[in-house]
């Protein structure tokens, strides 16, 4: 697999370490962040192929990391995590629903959508 670099981002540090440490043993090159403020320092550090952005955070901090994203990495992706089936995720490219499993996410990452 090329080199990926995804931002994960969300509210709970226990699904964070465990979605850190599935996308790593993936092969992806992951940063990890813990609130909004720790992703838009990492949204600006460089550039990023996926912004991994779980519902456990507000509405409002999804619209602004992903205004920021789509400012500085106009190539990348968006993958919304959720608990809940949607019929299409707000400010992303995609969604994955959070219980179908780490090879749905790791597909949706690198392919788009699960389908």
């Amino acid at each position: 697999m090329p080199f990926h670099r995804v931002i994960s981002v969300g509210a709970n540090p226990e699904l964070l370490w465990l979605r850190h440490a599935v996308l790593e043993n993936a092969g992806f090159h992951v940063i990890t962040a813990v609130g909004e403020d720790e992703a838009l320092t990492a949204v600006r550090v460089g550039t990023c192929d996926t912004l991994l952005m779980c519902y456990s955070l507000g509405k409002e901090a999804r619209k602004s990391l992903a205004r920021d994203f789509r400012q500085r990495c106009p190539e990348g992706r968006i993958v919304a995590i959720t608990n809940r089936q949607l019929d299409s995720p707000d400010y992303a490219d995609s969604f994955v629903y959070g219980v179908e499993g780490p090879e749905i996410l790791i597909q949706t990452i690198l392919n788009g959508d699960a389908e």
